[in-house]
């Protein structure tokens, strides 16, 4: 497992750009003020402040620049995007020990259509909260519930942003390992990488802020950001490797 996620960190890290252009072009077509911003919003309760940090940056040198980067031909830049998820489909092959091998274009359709199922959900969660203040601010002039809603406002929003979260990782174990259907279990193992994946970016994010920051800058020095960015990437390939593991073991228990 270890060196699944390792390949898979690397897989994630080179379809970082790809699919950040393809965020950023989608995006600027939405009618969303300020759609990267809520982008960035629903990921920042699932992932490390520092990593959130990191994306932003990326994104404002992206951005201007994103007509070059999309010059390729929109086909080869999600091509490029969907390496993650082809990596992440080998993994789960790996944990389930399958035995059966799908073609190699079937695998390639297959990560394609992953990752517009997971930017779909990613651009789901951001239309949620983006018009969810809007719709509770009519409802709240009607009901006089504003106070309500200053309350719970940020919870509802990392609600929405857990859910997208768990749906995307559910669609990774049901159509990405190599199993016939009435052998998958999905939904425990989904649960357990959806917490495992929280308290992590929780976690995470106070050791990054508290005790790694000077550790990984005396270690790394111009490169800890990079290194603690492919630490959360590692992290989070584990997680999704563990859930997919928790499926197989069930899965094996009740046959």
């Amino acid at each position: 497992m270890p060196l699944a996620a390792a390949g898979i960190a690397y897989y994630l890290l080179l379809s970082l750009f790809p699919a950040l252009a393809l965020l950023s072009a989608v995006l600027s077509y939405l009618p969303v003020q300020n759609g990267l911003g809520e982008a960035t919003s629903v990921l920042g309760y699932v992932i490390p402040p520092q990593v959130k940090t990191m994306i932003e940056e990326l994104l404002t040198r992206i951005i201007p620049r994103r007509v070059a980067l999309l010059s390729f031909g929109l086909v080869t830049t999600l091509w490029l995007a969907s390496i993650a998820f082809k990596g992440i489909i080998l993994g789960l092959d790996m944990v389930h020990g399958s035995s059966v091998q799908r073609p190699l274009w079937v695998s390639r359709i297959l990560a394609v259509a992953l990752t517009l199922g997971v930017g779909v959900l990613l651009l789901f969660g951001v239309t949620l909260t983006s018009i969810g203040p809007v719709l509770w601010a009519h409802f709240a002039k009607l009901m006089k519930i504003e106070p309500l809603w200053l309350r719970l406002g940020p919870y509802l929003q990392w609600l929405v942003s857990a859910l997208v979260l768990f749906t995307a990782i559910e669609l990774l174990y049901v159509l990405g390992p190599s199993l016939r259907v009435s052998e998958r279990r999905t939904v425990p193992g989904a649960v357990a990488a959806t917490v495992i994946w929280l308290l992590l970016a929780w976690g995470l994010g106070l050791y990054f802020s508290h005790f790694g920051e000077l550790k990984f800058a005396s270690f790394f020095g111009f490169l800890a950001a990079p290194a603690a960015f492919m630490t959360w990437l590692y992290c989070s390939a584990t997680t999704i490797l563990l859930g997919a593991e928790i499926n197989s073991r069930l899965r094996k228990a009740k046959d």
